[in-house]
Order: structure tokens, then sequence, then C-alpha cells
């Protein structure tokens, strides 16, 4: 997923929603960090925003693919998920 897709599927959502990495139970994502041609969520104790999230991705470019880190291991975003107030990323 790239942060165009990111940015328009969630247009119209909630921007208090929080952001999760979709694994049982579900990862807190909470900070953005940014690397060759890639954005990577990493894990936090307190997960991120939509409205947070839509501030740090909007001064990058909107090509740039949209990663997580799940125990140390870098996986792409391929789509997300809505469950209750929470963005789960996959």
């Amino acid at each position: 997923m790239e942060i165009r897709d990111f940015l328009t599927m969630t247009a119209d959502l909630n921007e208090n929603y929080r952001i999760y990495i979709d694994q049982t139970p579900p990862v807190p994502a909470g900070i953005i960090r940014v690397t060759d041609g890639a954005a990577v969520f990493l894990e936090t104790k307190k997960p991120l925003t939509v409205k947070d999230a839509k501030k740090q991705l909007n001064f990058l470019k909107k090509e740039q693919k949209l990663m997580f880190f799940v125990n140390e291991t870098p996986q792409y975003v391929f789509g997300l998920k809505i469950s209750n107030d929470k963005i789960l990323l996959s």
C-alpha cells in the first residue's frame, strides 16, 4: 500500500480511530519512520490516531510504500480493516 492509498481509505473515517498492526492481540502502531522509499509504522505502547498519522504522512511523497515491523521483521502494508474504533494494518 502506498501513502496515497492510506490517505484515500481513511479520508472519511473518524480521525480519533487508533492504528494497530493486525496481530493477536493487536499491536499499537505509534511512530512513523522514513526509510529508503518507505514510511514505517513502529510498535509503541500508545497507538497513533488517524489524525496524527495523516499529519506525518502528508509531508512525504504519496507514492512511498507503507510498512510495519513485527518481531523486528519488516512487512509491507497490503490493506487495512476497521474493527470498532481501531484501524488494523495487515
